[in-house]
């Protein structure tokens, strides 16, 4: 195989002579490929000679400018401080959120040579929304026209002052960025200025999908008899005008194009894809992992057959599996050549980075969460940081505090640690930057020689950014923490460690960008789903779609991307001997999309047009484990111990209604939380969840409830409800204030907690409009959050077993001479939920198909009529004023979410028998406990796992039993 590498350089040596080519200029559009072009020209070279000059088109455009990049930090504050210049209310905070999108579109409206004043004037045209609303039948046209939209249309008057004063400030500190050094190269082109440097002639070789800018480059230093173009294109795709591969290719190919650029003859159209014999299999798999696998054996399969010189390129379309491909590639090291660079956000010093500014945050705020102070401490990086001392007394301050360090009481705490001192103190953006690299620099000396690797090198990257950083800032105005963390944080994640080897190397790990100009002997690319390859349709830009995609503009959107992914990829296709393409199977629990448009485009389409093609698309089967046995971790057998223990559970926590739903609907969480104790920490989030949100509703409805109580004796018809419904603020502000300690500290006025406190308002207020309406006759209110606790024995074989009944009720109130317990639901509830099968209500609570929230009612009905026999200390007062005679008890439910019901109950009032007496209610109710307390003790059945998966979802114990979903 005669690769497109190989060809060119044949051809650099047959149009200049071993004295010329140092007289020469190579563009091309990688540092790889310049790196294997090099080789190939050594290769035919029988003697040593000076090599051409090398460049990727932007060095070659900065070169011919005599300009030099400037610096992202430094484009971007300097983009700051002309925007400023403009319009002195923008502040950095939020320039930094849309900054970066204003500097690439600069940079693609100079890619593209489009018009600046053209463009901004066009998109600040508020008139726009008038002919757009005429356009869609709209009689009143200055409806659109607010405001808002004149602000909006306001920043792009700005955007064309911004880019102009940007200009100005970079070409006369000599600076330039990728799009303004093109057009300011096109420019001298066409005024015929003298370049910065002369070549005899420049080659630009294996490009596709040039920009405006590049194309006009190329073009004029043709028309100067300057350039020359060799281009890597195959017939299958150009001479089909509907392949998206050729989009551009096609028009550069053709002579009677105005878009033609070639000087004489074009250099080069093969026919490998419809010629050459390949061989191609088609594998799909359950999932990305087994990918892997495959292409392992794959490998292994060739190198067994070909030996380990054939050139062999493993393609990641997910660049996302290079974790996992590292895991088990190892057994080729020595012929291994991995060209992905890996990311900084996978490495510990990205996550301790992003760990310490949540902390920073949270010790500026006044206090930290134990379980996030605990976890920051426990990391790799911070255990490097750590004296044995310390240990020591970070055990004794993690038992002193149990939910919460106070920021003086840690500030106290590492008062005598130099270093830790600056992890937890406040200061400017400025401080921080400097703690970080006396942090990181500490780090590094503190990690022993001999276990430097990967987090070592990101470590010493990460200083790097903070030099660069700091360099940038030097002189401007000060920004805020906020703003310098996101861009910090920003910065990080653009860098990359490189992996290095020997040069000979074989076997190569690569992304598809990376294959440019490149080829090999036998390949395989993994990840070939819609979204990997081509990649998804985001796209980030000021300017809009329909704006960006019109003729007079023509900027590249998603359409033209796919089409650079279809080019790159059917290249990479063009002279393998050998073809893997492996893609991941969609299913209803993955969110993995479906096969890649690129396979079925083959399958439809090349299989008929190479006859020499050997198409295969065979079934991977995997063996079995071997090993005999087989840890289940699906059951947990009850020993002496463990009942023992859930006795005396029985006897001291006792059982709920939770607790018995919790054993019915999975015996195996019961175990881990009933019977060993577990218990996840509780984590800070920034946004509250749905456990959070609805003890949050019922706080408010508790602290309603008590303020009726006291000051209305507990008739709900006294209580003032618009004066009520107007204090809802208050209401949910003070009822965070006390669940904070428990449930987290939350930004109620910004982000989705904002939406979840109007949503908290909304349902609060119609609950309360509408309850007003549900009872003819008044109603008072008895007690909130009323606990009720009672005992009972239970025999167990020859063992009387004590059990414990405990249950807390949000609202007791009556109507009339029926007391109702009510339960306060912030989902959704309804009638089925309560319904008593035909059988009973005996044979409903002790089913498979249990009903916790029938089983709830029952229970608080259980515990209110223990209570009425013999009551506790605390209650004795209460039960006095309530007569037997007449008595009716109504558990119930009220359901915010579906209010229409009004308060659900169980119709037949949850009686195991018609005509019942309290006395017999109370005896079948102590047999449906011992039931449960059977079934709970009963040595013969095990401790399981739910079958019903989806109720894994939210478990907190779904990591131990390998029930992530």
């Amino acid at each position: 195989m005669k690769t497109f590498l190989r060809k060119t350089a044949e051809h650099l040596w047959a149009e200049h002579g071993i004295d010329e080519l140092q007289d020469i200029a190579v563009v091309m559009p990688s540092q790889r490929g310049v790196l294997y072009l090099k080789k190939e020209l050594a290769y035919l070279g029988d003697r040593p000679f000076l090599a051409p000059h090398f460049h990727t088109i932007e060095e070659f455009a900065l070169q011919m400018t005599q300009s030099e990049l400037v610096d992202p930090v430094q484009l971007l504050l300097e983009a700051f401080a002309c925007f400023k210049e403009v319009d002195g209310q923008v502040d950095f905070d939020r320039f930094i959120t849309w900054g970066q999108l204003m500097l690439k579109d600069f940079d693609s409206i100079d890619m593209y040579l489009v018009d600046p004043r053209q463009m901004f004037a066009f998109l600040s045209e508020v008139k726009t929304l008038e002919r757009w609303g005429e356009t869609y039948g709209e009689q009143d046209t200055q409806k659109y026209i607010t405001t808002h939209t004149k602000a909006y249309f306001k920043l792009y008057d700005h955007l064309l002052e911004v880019y102009g004063r940007l200009q100005t400030r970079l070409t006369d500190l000599g600076l330039a960025y990728r799009g303004m050094a093109y057009r300011d190269l096109v420019n001298r082109l066409v005024s015929g200025k003298a370049l910065a440097k002369s070549y005899k002639k420049i080659y630009f070789v294996g490009f596709n999908a040039l920009s405006k800018s590049e194309e006009e480059i190329i073009r004029l230093l043709i028309r100067q008899n300057l350039a020359e173009t060799i281009w890597d294109a195959d017939a299958y795709y150009i001479e089909n005008r509907y392949h998206r591969a050729g989009h551009w290719l096609r028009d550069y190919a053709k002579p009677e194009s105005p878009s033609y650029l070639s000087r004489g003859p074009f250099k080069w159209m093969e026919r490998d894809l419809l010629e050459k014999p390949k061989r191609v299999e088609l594998i799909g798999t359950a999932n990305p992992s087994a990918q892997v696998f495959i292409a392992l054996d794959t490998i292994r399969k060739w190198q067994a057959a070909h030996g380990t010189e054939e050139q062999v390129a493993l393609v990641l379309a997910d660049e996302g599996l290079l974790d996992q491909v590292l895991l088990f590639i190892g057994e080729f090291k020595d012929r291994l050549n991995i060209t992905m660079g890996y990311s900084l956000k996978k490495t510990a010093i990205f996550s301790w980075m992003s760990a310490w500014f949540k902390i920073k945050k949270m010790f500026a705020d006044g206090r930290i969460p134990m379980a996030q102070f605990r976890a920051f401490m426990a990391h790799p990086l911070s255990q490097y940081l750590q004296t044995t001392e310390l240990k020591k007394g970070l055990a004794d301050f993690s038992e002193q505090h149990k939910l919460y360090a106070v920021s003086t009481d840690l500030a106290t705490f590492f008062a005598s640690e130099p270093v830790w001192k600056r992890v937890f103190q406040v200061g400017d953006f400025n401080d921080l930057l400097a703690d970080f690299q006396f942090i990181a620099d500490k780090m590094l000396r503190s990690i022993p020689a001999k276990e430097w690797d990967e987090d070592t090198q990101a470590i010493s990257q990460v200083i790097s950014v903070l030099e660069t950083i700091q360099k940038s800032l030097a002189g401007q105005e000060p920004i805020s923490v906020k703003s310098g963390s996101l861009l910090l944080t920003q910065m990080v994640q653009q860098q990359k460690l490189t992996f290095e080897g020997a040069e000979n190397r074989s076997l190569h790990v690569m992304g598809l960008l990376e294959t440019r100009t490149l080829d090999f002997d036998r390949v395989i690319i993994l990840s070939l789903n819609e979204g990997s390859l081509p990649g998804t349709r985001k796209r980030e830009s000021l300017i809009p779609l329909d704006i960006a995609s019109m003729s007079t503009f023509d900027l590249p959107t998603f359409t033209q991307a796919d089409a650079v992914a279809s080019y790159h990829f059917h290249r990479f296709l063009q002279r393998p001997r050998e073809v893997h393409l492996l893609y991941v199977m969609p299913s209803e629990k993955s969110s993995v999309k479906e096969m890649s448009r690129f396979i079925k485009q083959l399958q439809f389409d090349w299989k008929t047009k190479n006859p020499a093609l050997d198409w295969h698309e065979p079934m991977i089967q995997f063996s079995k484990s071997t090993a005999e046995e087989v840890v289940n971790d699906t059951r947990i057998e009850k020993t002496a111990d463990i009942l023992n223990q859930i006795k005396a559970n029985l006897a001291g926590r006792g059982l709920s209604p939770s607790s018995i739903a919790m054993f019915s609907t999975c015996s195996l969480k019961y175990y881990y939380s009933q019977v060993l104790n577990l218990r996840k920490d509780k984590e800070a989030e920034d946004e509250m969840g749905a456990d959070v949100f609805g003890t949050w509703v019922h706080k408010v409805l508790e602290i309603v409830d008590v303020e009726i109580l006291s000051q209305q004796a507990g008739w709900y018809d006294q209580s003032n409800i618009p004066e009520r419904l107007a204090k809802l603020d208050v209401y949910l502000d003070d009822a965070m204030q006390l669940i904070q300690a428990r449930e987290g500290v939350y930004e109620l006025e910004k982000g989705f907690n904002f939406i979840l406190k109007e949503v908290a308002k909304t349902i609060l207020e119609q609950y309360y409009l509408a309850e007003s309406a549900w009872s003819e006759e008044r109603v008072q209110l008895i007690a909130t959050e009323k606990k009720f606790e009672t005992r009972v024995t239970v025999d167990c074989g020859q063992e009387h077993v004590e059990v414990k009944l405990t249950g807390r009720v949000d609202r007791l109130d009556r109507v009339g001479n029926t007391y109702r317990i009510i339960d306060y639901k912030t989902g959704k509830v309804e009638k089925k939920d309560l319904k008593v099968s035909d059988l009973g209500l005996m044979d409903t609570l002790t089913s498979e198909n249990f009903k916790a929230k029938l089983f709830q009612l029952w229970f608080y009905k259980f515990l209110f009529v223990a209570e009425l026999g013999n009551p506790s200390e605390q209650n004795v007062e209460m039960f006095a004023r309530i007569s037997q005679e007449g008595l009716d008890i109504q558990p119930g439910i009220i359901s915010f979410r579906n209010l229409d019901a009004k308060v659900l109950h169980e119709e037949k009032g949850l009686w195991f028998s018609e005509g019942q007496s309290l006395a017999s209610f109370q005896t079948d109710s102590h047999a449906l406990i011992r039931s449960w307390v059977h079934r709970i003790l009963d040595p013969l059945i095990p401790f399981e796992k739910t079958k019903d998966i989806a109720s894994c979802q939210f478990c907190d114990f779904k990591v131990i039993c390998h029930r992530e979903i």
